[in-house]
Protein backbone atom coordinates (compact mmCIF):
# COMPACT_ATOMS: atom_id res chain seq x y z
CA UNK A 1 0.00 0.00 0.00
CA UNK A 2 1.47 3.37 -1.28
CA UNK A 3 2.71 5.95 1.45
CA UNK A 4 0.11 8.73 2.30
CA UNK A 5 2.56 11.57 1.53
CA UNK A 6 1.92 15.07 1.97
CA UNK A 7 1.20 15.48 -1.83
CA UNK A 8 -0.71 12.26 -1.87
CA UNK A 9 -3.22 13.54 -0.01
CA UNK A 10 -3.72 16.59 -1.94
CA UNK A 11 -4.00 14.80 -5.18
CA UNK A 12 -6.53 12.22 -3.32
CA UNK A 13 -8.50 15.86 -2.04
CA UNK A 14 -8.58 17.16 -5.65
CA UNK A 15 -9.68 14.04 -6.93
CA UNK A 16 -12.10 12.49 -4.90
CA UNK A 17 -13.54 15.98 -2.89
CA UNK A 18 -13.42 18.18 -6.00
CA UNK A 19 -13.39 15.83 -9.23
CA UNK A 20 -10.46 17.37 -10.26
CA UNK A 21 -7.84 15.10 -13.21
CA UNK A 22 -4.38 15.29 -11.69
CA UNK A 23 -1.11 14.31 -13.31
CA UNK A 24 2.25 14.17 -12.17
CA UNK A 25 4.88 16.71 -12.93
CA UNK A 26 9.08 16.04 -11.61
CA UNK A 27 9.92 18.09 -8.60
CA UNK A 28 11.23 21.65 -9.41
CA UNK A 29 9.49 21.56 -13.43
CA UNK A 30 6.42 22.34 -14.68
CA UNK A 31 6.15 19.83 -17.92
CA UNK A 32 4.28 16.60 -17.65
CA UNK A 33 6.18 13.60 -17.40
CA UNK A 34 4.11 11.10 -18.95
CA UNK A 35 2.01 11.54 -22.05
CA UNK A 36 -1.41 12.85 -20.65
CA UNK A 37 -3.38 13.26 -23.86
CA UNK A 38 -5.96 10.52 -22.50
CA UNK A 39 -6.33 12.25 -19.23
CA UNK A 40 -7.90 15.40 -21.18
CA UNK A 41 -11.42 13.32 -21.26
CA UNK A 42 -10.42 10.44 -18.19
CA UNK A 43 -9.49 10.96 -14.74
CA UNK A 44 -6.92 8.51 -13.26
CA UNK A 45 -8.26 6.49 -10.59
CA UNK A 46 -6.86 5.90 -7.32
CA UNK A 47 -4.43 3.56 -7.44
CA UNK A 48 -2.81 5.28 -10.44
CA UNK A 49 -2.62 8.49 -7.85
CA UNK A 50 -1.17 6.09 -4.70
CA UNK A 51 1.33 5.33 -7.94
CA UNK A 52 2.56 8.41 -9.08
CA UNK A 53 2.01 9.75 -5.42
CA UNK A 54 2.90 7.79 -3.49
CA UNK A 55 7.05 7.77 -2.66
CA UNK A 56 9.21 10.40 -4.06
CA UNK A 57 9.06 13.93 -4.35
CA UNK A 58 7.04 15.41 -7.43
CA UNK A 59 4.84 17.58 -8.42
CA UNK A 60 1.46 17.94 -9.21
CA UNK A 61 -0.94 19.48 -12.09
CA UNK A 62 -4.39 20.01 -12.71
CA UNK A 63 -5.91 18.95 -16.52
CA UNK A 64 -8.52 21.88 -17.37
CA UNK A 65 -11.82 21.49 -18.79
CA UNK A 66 -14.64 19.14 -19.11
CA UNK A 67 -12.69 16.52 -17.56
CA UNK A 68 -12.23 18.64 -14.44
CA UNK A 69 -15.64 19.65 -14.17
CA UNK A 70 -15.27 22.32 -16.49
CA UNK A 71 -12.30 23.70 -14.47
CA UNK A 72 -10.79 27.45 -15.81
CA UNK A 73 -7.99 29.67 -14.25
CA UNK A 74 -7.36 33.10 -14.67
CA UNK A 75 -3.73 33.13 -14.26
CA UNK A 76 -2.02 36.67 -13.33
CA UNK A 77 1.17 36.87 -13.90
CA UNK A 78 1.35 40.30 -11.83
CA UNK A 79 0.33 41.40 -8.64
CA UNK A 80 -0.79 44.61 -9.35
CA UNK A 81 -3.54 43.51 -11.87
CA UNK A 82 -4.47 41.26 -9.77
CA UNK A 83 -4.90 43.50 -7.09
CA UNK A 84 -6.97 45.68 -9.62
CA UNK A 85 -9.25 42.79 -10.61
CA UNK A 86 -10.12 42.05 -6.94
CA UNK A 87 -10.82 45.67 -6.12
CA UNK A 88 -13.19 45.61 -8.90
CA UNK A 89 -14.49 42.66 -8.01
CA UNK A 90 -14.50 42.13 -4.05
CA UNK A 91 -17.00 39.53 -3.94
CA UNK A 92 -15.36 37.22 -6.17
CA UNK A 93 -11.90 38.00 -4.89
CA UNK A 94 -12.92 36.57 -1.22
CA UNK A 95 -14.63 33.42 -2.49
CA UNK A 96 -12.75 32.04 -5.64
CA UNK A 97 -9.89 29.12 -5.01
CA UNK A 98 -6.98 31.52 -5.11
CA UNK A 99 -3.78 29.91 -5.37
CA UNK A 100 -0.14 31.84 -4.75
CA UNK A 101 2.56 31.34 -7.34
CA UNK A 102 5.94 32.07 -8.31
CA UNK A 103 4.86 35.65 -10.25
CA UNK A 104 1.37 36.13 -9.35
CA UNK A 105 -1.93 34.08 -8.33
CA UNK A 106 -4.24 31.74 -10.25
CA UNK A 107 -7.64 32.22 -9.65
CA UNK A 108 -10.07 28.54 -10.25
CA UNK A 109 -13.51 28.86 -11.57
CA UNK A 110 -16.23 26.81 -13.81
CA UNK A 111 -17.05 27.63 -17.09
CA UNK A 112 -16.37 27.01 -20.44
CA UNK A 113 -12.71 28.01 -21.85
CA UNK A 114 -11.26 26.66 -24.75
CA UNK A 115 -7.98 26.26 -24.80
CA UNK A 116 -5.35 28.43 -23.64
CA UNK A 117 -5.12 32.30 -24.19
CA UNK A 118 -2.28 34.70 -23.39
CA UNK A 119 -3.54 38.77 -22.23
CA UNK A 120 -1.87 41.16 -20.96
CA UNK A 121 0.23 40.05 -17.92
CA UNK A 122 -1.31 36.69 -18.08
CA UNK A 123 -3.23 34.25 -19.19
CA UNK A 124 -6.97 32.52 -19.33
CA UNK A 125 -6.53 28.91 -19.30
CA UNK A 126 -8.83 25.94 -20.15
CA UNK A 127 -9.57 23.21 -22.30
CA UNK A 128 -6.08 21.87 -23.41
CA UNK A 129 -4.12 23.16 -20.90
CA UNK A 130 -2.95 22.47 -17.37
CA UNK A 131 -2.02 24.43 -14.22
CA UNK A 132 0.67 23.44 -11.60
CA UNK A 133 -1.43 23.38 -8.40
CA UNK A 134 -0.05 23.16 -4.49
CA UNK A 135 2.16 21.80 -2.87
CA UNK A 136 4.14 22.28 -5.87
CA UNK A 137 7.57 23.78 -6.62
CA UNK A 138 8.26 26.53 -8.75
CA UNK A 139 11.74 25.92 -10.94
CA UNK A 140 12.41 29.15 -9.74
CA UNK A 141 12.08 28.07 -6.11
CA UNK A 142 8.89 29.37 -4.68
CA UNK A 143 6.42 26.67 -3.68
CA UNK A 144 3.11 26.67 -4.62
CA UNK A 145 0.25 27.61 -2.30
CA UNK A 146 -3.31 28.02 -1.66
CA UNK A 147 -4.62 31.66 -0.22
CA UNK A 148 -7.98 30.08 -0.72
CA UNK A 149 -8.62 26.42 -0.43
CA UNK A 150 -10.88 25.52 -3.27
CA UNK A 151 -13.93 23.42 -1.92
CA UNK A 152 -17.33 22.19 -3.52
CA UNK A 153 -18.73 25.50 -2.57
CA UNK A 154 -16.38 28.11 -4.24
CA UNK A 155 -16.14 26.47 -7.35
CA UNK A 156 -18.37 29.14 -9.47
CA UNK A 157 -19.68 28.89 -12.17
CA UNK A 158 -18.41 32.47 -14.52
CA UNK A 159 -18.91 33.88 -17.63
CA UNK A 160 -14.87 34.73 -17.93
CA UNK A 161 -15.69 38.46 -19.11
CA UNK A 162 -18.34 39.29 -16.99
CA UNK A 163 -15.79 38.21 -14.58
CA UNK A 164 -13.21 40.51 -15.56
CA UNK A 165 -11.02 38.21 -16.68
CA UNK A 166 -11.16 39.33 -20.17
CA UNK A 167 -11.38 42.86 -20.85
CA UNK A 168 -13.40 43.72 -23.73
CA UNK A 169 -11.47 43.96 -27.29
CA UNK A 170 -8.24 42.50 -25.92
CA UNK A 171 -6.33 40.74 -28.24
CA UNK A 172 -5.01 36.89 -27.39
CA UNK A 173 -3.27 34.45 -28.17
CA UNK A 174 -2.57 30.66 -28.86
CA UNK A 175 -0.35 29.53 -25.69
CA UNK A 176 1.30 26.24 -26.13
CA UNK A 177 3.73 25.80 -23.98
CA UNK A 178 1.91 24.01 -21.12
CA UNK A 179 0.81 21.32 -24.58
CA UNK A 180 3.15 19.07 -25.74
CA UNK A 181 3.30 19.22 -29.60
CA UNK A 182 1.76 14.75 -29.24
CA UNK A 183 -0.69 15.91 -26.67
CA UNK A 184 -2.26 18.72 -28.71
CA UNK A 185 -5.51 19.10 -29.33
CA UNK A 186 -7.65 19.41 -32.59
CA UNK A 187 -8.12 23.15 -31.96
CA UNK A 188 -4.62 24.20 -30.39
CA UNK A 189 -3.26 22.78 -34.12
CA UNK A 190 -5.53 24.37 -36.41
CA UNK A 191 -5.89 27.95 -35.49
CA UNK A 192 -3.62 30.74 -35.99
CA UNK A 193 -1.29 32.66 -33.69
CA UNK A 194 -3.05 35.07 -33.18
CA UNK A 195 -7.14 35.12 -32.96
CA UNK A 196 -10.04 36.99 -32.15
CA UNK A 197 -10.45 38.55 -28.76
CA UNK A 198 -12.85 39.00 -25.58
CA UNK A 199 -16.29 38.46 -26.54
CA UNK A 200 -15.99 38.03 -30.40
CA UNK A 201 -13.47 35.30 -30.22
CA UNK A 202 -16.02 33.51 -27.61
CA UNK A 203 -19.03 33.94 -29.84
CA UNK A 204 -16.19 31.88 -32.63
CA UNK A 205 -14.97 29.02 -30.17
CA UNK A 206 -18.76 28.90 -28.54
CA UNK A 207 -20.16 27.94 -32.16
CA UNK A 208 -18.07 25.90 -33.72
CA UNK A 209 -19.58 22.42 -35.44
CA UNK A 210 -18.49 19.38 -33.45
CA UNK A 211 -20.27 16.93 -35.50
CA UNK A 212 -20.83 16.78 -39.53
CA UNK A 213 -24.23 17.76 -40.50
CA UNK A 214 -24.58 20.86 -37.91
CA UNK A 215 -23.14 23.76 -40.28
CA UNK A 216 -26.45 25.80 -40.85
CA UNK A 217 -27.65 25.75 -37.19
CA UNK A 218 -23.99 26.33 -36.14
CA UNK A 219 -23.89 29.48 -38.24
CA UNK A 220 -27.71 30.85 -36.79
CA UNK A 221 -25.87 30.17 -33.49
CA UNK A 222 -22.59 32.53 -34.35
CA UNK A 223 -25.44 34.85 -35.76
CA UNK A 224 -27.04 34.53 -32.51
CA UNK A 225 -23.89 35.45 -30.35
CA UNK A 226 -23.21 38.36 -32.54
CA UNK A 227 -26.24 40.17 -32.76
CA UNK A 228 -25.82 40.29 -28.46
CA UNK A 229 -23.03 42.46 -28.25
CA UNK A 230 -23.61 45.93 -28.40
CA UNK A 231 -21.09 46.94 -30.92
CA UNK A 232 -23.19 44.63 -33.51
CA UNK A 233 -26.60 44.80 -31.95
CA UNK A 234 -27.75 47.29 -34.78
CA UNK A 235 -24.96 46.34 -37.30
CA UNK A 236 -25.43 45.58 -41.24
CA UNK A 237 -24.44 42.10 -41.28
CA UNK A 238 -22.26 42.67 -44.07
CA UNK A 239 -19.64 44.57 -42.12
CA UNK A 240 -19.21 41.19 -40.21
CA UNK A 241 -17.70 39.18 -43.05
CA UNK A 242 -13.95 38.55 -41.75
CA UNK A 243 -15.50 37.56 -38.71
CA UNK A 244 -17.74 34.55 -40.66
CA UNK A 245 -14.75 34.07 -42.68
CA UNK A 246 -12.49 32.99 -39.33
CA UNK A 247 -15.15 30.88 -38.29
CA UNK A 248 -15.72 29.09 -41.41
CA UNK A 249 -11.74 28.64 -41.34
CA UNK A 250 -12.14 27.22 -37.86
CA UNK A 251 -14.95 25.33 -38.95
CA UNK A 252 -13.24 23.77 -42.36
CA UNK A 253 -12.36 19.78 -40.08
CA UNK A 254 -16.02 19.41 -39.09
CA UNK A 255 -18.09 20.43 -42.57
CA UNK A 256 -18.71 19.31 -45.54
CA UNK A 257 -18.95 22.41 -47.78
CA UNK A 258 -15.65 23.47 -47.97
CA UNK A 259 -16.69 27.01 -49.72
CA UNK A 260 -16.44 30.16 -47.53
CA UNK A 261 -19.45 31.57 -49.71
CA UNK A 262 -21.95 28.73 -48.39
CA UNK A 263 -21.63 29.65 -44.49
CA UNK A 264 -21.77 33.31 -45.64
CA UNK A 265 -25.25 33.13 -47.46
CA UNK A 266 -26.60 31.32 -44.48
CA UNK A 267 -25.31 33.50 -41.83
CA UNK A 268 -26.67 36.54 -44.24
CA UNK A 269 -30.22 34.71 -44.06
CA UNK A 270 -30.02 33.95 -40.19
CA UNK A 271 -29.32 37.98 -39.06
CA UNK A 272 -32.64 38.97 -39.58
CA UNK A 273 -34.41 35.91 -38.19
CA UNK A 274 -32.58 35.81 -34.86
CA UNK A 275 -35.28 36.67 -32.80
CA UNK A 276 -33.39 36.42 -29.05
CA UNK A 277 -30.23 36.88 -29.11
CA UNK A 278 -27.63 35.16 -27.37
CA UNK A 279 -27.83 35.39 -23.72
CA UNK A 280 -31.17 37.31 -23.43
CA UNK A 281 -33.28 34.41 -24.62
CA UNK A 282 -35.58 33.01 -21.99
CA UNK A 283 -33.68 30.41 -20.71
CA UNK A 284 -30.70 32.30 -19.94
CA UNK A 285 -32.53 34.70 -18.18
CA UNK A 286 -34.36 32.79 -16.02
CA UNK A 287 -30.87 30.99 -15.57
CA UNK A 288 -29.26 34.26 -14.64
CA UNK A 289 -32.30 35.26 -11.80
CA UNK A 290 -31.90 31.66 -10.42
CA UNK A 291 -27.38 32.31 -10.05
CA UNK A 292 -28.29 35.96 -8.56
CA UNK A 293 -31.27 35.66 -6.71
CA UNK A 294 -32.04 33.48 -2.98
CA UNK A 295 -31.81 30.13 -2.89
CA UNK A 296 -34.46 28.03 -1.72
CA UNK A 297 -34.86 27.05 1.98
CA UNK A 298 -35.52 23.74 0.83
CA UNK A 299 -32.15 23.55 -1.20
CA UNK A 300 -30.05 24.93 1.20
CA UNK A 301 -31.43 23.15 3.64
CA UNK A 302 -30.85 19.76 1.99
CA UNK A 303 -28.27 20.08 0.22
CA UNK A 304 -25.96 23.16 2.24
CA UNK A 305 -22.51 21.90 0.34
CA UNK A 306 -23.38 21.63 -2.80
CA UNK A 307 -23.96 24.84 -4.64
CA UNK A 308 -24.77 23.20 -8.28
CA UNK A 309 -27.54 21.40 -6.74
CA UNK A 310 -28.73 24.91 -4.69
CA UNK A 311 -28.35 26.27 -8.23
CA UNK A 312 -30.48 24.05 -9.65
CA UNK A 313 -33.39 23.91 -7.45
CA UNK A 314 -33.56 27.95 -8.03
CA UNK A 315 -34.05 27.19 -11.90
CA UNK A 316 -36.51 24.96 -11.29
CA UNK A 317 -38.25 27.42 -9.04
CA UNK A 318 -37.62 30.26 -11.55
CA UNK A 319 -39.10 28.13 -14.67
CA UNK A 320 -42.11 27.34 -12.73
CA UNK A 321 -43.13 30.94 -11.59
CA UNK A 322 -42.72 31.30 -15.70
CA UNK A 323 -44.88 28.51 -16.78
CA UNK A 324 -47.39 29.56 -13.90
CA UNK A 325 -49.75 26.61 -13.39
CA UNK A 326 -48.20 24.49 -16.03
CA UNK A 327 -45.19 22.30 -15.84
CA UNK A 328 -41.93 23.14 -17.27
CA UNK A 329 -39.47 21.69 -19.41
CA UNK A 330 -36.04 21.24 -18.68
CA UNK A 331 -34.14 18.69 -20.43
CA UNK A 332 -30.55 16.85 -18.40
CA UNK A 333 -28.58 18.15 -21.26
CA UNK A 334 -29.54 21.99 -21.03
CA UNK A 335 -29.45 21.70 -16.84
CA UNK A 336 -25.75 19.65 -17.68
CA UNK A 337 -24.36 22.37 -20.06
CA UNK A 338 -25.79 25.70 -18.15
CA UNK A 339 -24.06 23.69 -14.52
CA UNK A 340 -21.11 22.76 -16.69
CA UNK A 341 -21.36 19.23 -15.61
CA UNK A 342 -22.64 16.42 -17.93
CA UNK A 343 -26.26 15.15 -18.99
CA UNK A 344 -25.89 11.94 -17.02
CA UNK A 345 -24.91 13.92 -13.58
CA UNK A 346 -27.92 16.14 -14.56
CA UNK A 347 -30.15 13.02 -14.70
CA UNK A 348 -28.81 11.72 -11.07
CA UNK A 349 -29.80 15.11 -10.00
CA UNK A 350 -32.98 15.22 -11.13
CA UNK A 351 -33.89 11.26 -9.59
CA UNK A 352 -32.53 13.17 -6.27
CA UNK A 353 -35.02 16.18 -6.72
CA UNK A 354 -37.83 14.11 -7.34
CA UNK A 355 -36.70 11.30 -4.50
CA UNK A 356 -36.51 14.42 -1.98
CA UNK A 357 -40.32 15.54 -3.22
CA UNK A 358 -38.69 19.02 -4.77
CA UNK A 359 -39.91 18.33 -8.22
CA UNK A 360 -42.61 15.85 -9.56
CA UNK A 361 -42.29 14.54 -13.11
CA UNK A 362 -45.36 14.98 -14.80
CA UNK A 363 -44.46 13.57 -18.72
CA UNK A 364 -41.08 11.91 -19.44
CA UNK A 365 -38.46 13.46 -22.50
CA UNK A 366 -38.47 11.12 -25.54
CA UNK A 367 -41.74 9.15 -25.22
CA UNK A 368 -44.79 8.76 -27.54
CA UNK A 369 -47.39 10.98 -25.49
CA UNK A 370 -44.34 13.23 -25.15
CA UNK A 371 -41.60 13.22 -28.25
CA UNK A 372 -40.14 16.19 -27.11
CA UNK A 373 -36.52 15.53 -25.28
CA UNK A 374 -37.24 17.87 -22.39
CA UNK A 375 -39.49 16.35 -19.34
CA UNK A 376 -42.17 18.34 -18.14
CA UNK A 377 -41.89 18.79 -14.48
CA UNK A 378 -43.67 20.64 -11.70
CA UNK A 379 -42.09 22.52 -9.07
CA UNK A 380 -43.03 21.51 -5.34
CA UNK A 381 -40.16 23.02 -3.08
CA UNK A 382 -40.73 26.09 -0.97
Amino acid sequence: MAEETPILKCALYYAEKLGWCVIPLPHGQKKARIRWKRFQTERPDKEQLQRWFGRGQHNMAVVLGPVSGGLCCRDFDDCGQYERWAAAHPDLAKLLPTCRTAKGFHVYFLGTVDRVRILHKGELRGTGGYCMVPPSVHPAGPVYEWIIRPTAENLLVLDPTLAGFVPNGELVTEQTENTEKPEQTEHTEQTEAMVWGGDVETAIQGTLPREFGTRNRKVFELARSLKSLPQFADADPRELREIVQEWHKRALPKIRTKEFEESWIDFLQAWPRVRYVKGTEPMMQTFRRAVEGDRPQIAVTKYPENEKLQILVSLCRELQRAAGEQPFYLSTRTAGRLLSSSHTEAARWFFLLESDGILEVKAKGGTRENPRNATRFRYLGD
